[in-house]
């Protein structure tokens, strides 16, 4: 009965310092570049397969479209459209190594509408933001990590990368451009609110007001 007790403990506190840990973005970039969250008692194949459902559920099909061919488009509480533009899943072939896969990672890149808003007076615009995310699952723990994330303006029709390794609108005084202010926010509301839609569902955990 103490094991039992102990183990729940273990979890809860585990789960909740997973809730707790969030993206900032600053002078360094993204910080943590990525979270790596014990589940203890779950397996690999039980994590890919709870994440599978996660995206059916928000996407309704994977590679942004259902068996119907609709759009795996979403409404956000915000009222932006989220979109699933590819998927992949990356196993390690035993067959090809001699060895039996550890892990098994999900790749998908995705694109929200109006996601970040910058710029002044009559500059000031919205845009919708790109990202890439690679999800990897192994007995006991899942790791979430951003890839890349980019976004184009209606002035120009250039793909611009927001830098992961430091902040990309900030000058070589430190200070950030005007009109960029809120831009590190908006990057980790998107991150942290889909990492923990993610682990809610992992965990069976979930809430009506997330991403």
């Amino acid at each position: 009965m103490k094991k039992i007790i102990l183990l729940v403990l273990i979890f809860a506190y585990t789960f909740s310092y997973a809730q707790d840990t969030k993206f900032v973005y600053g002078e360094g970039g993204l910080v943590p570049r990525h979270f790596v969250i014990d589940l203890e008692g779950m397996n690999k194949d039980d994590l890919f397969t709870k994440a599978e459902e996660w995206f059916e559920k928000k996407y309704y099909g994977r590679g942004g479209h259902d068996k119907k061919g609709n759009d795996g488009d979403k409404k956000t509480e915000k009222g932006r459209t989220t979109t699933i533009l590819s998927y992949e899943v990356v196993k390690d072939e035993p067959e090809a190594t001699g060895k039996t896969d550890k892990n098994i990672k999900l790749r998908f890149i995705g694109f929200t509408d109006n996601a970040l808003c910058f710029g002044t007076d009559d500059n000031y615009t919205c845009v919708g933001l790109e990202y890439k995310v690679e999800l990897r699952f192994r007995d006991g723990d899942y790791r979430f990590k951003p890839m890349r994330l980019s976004f184009k303006t209606s002035s120009s029709k250039k793909e611009q990368n927001i830098n992961l390794n430091k902040h990309k609108f900030k000058g070589k005084d430190g200070v950030i451009q005007q009109g960029y202010e809120e831009v590190s926010s908006q990057v980790e509301t998107l991150l942290n609110d889909m990492n923990k839609s993610i682990l809610n569902h992992l965990t069976g955990k979930e809430q009506e007001d997330e991403w």
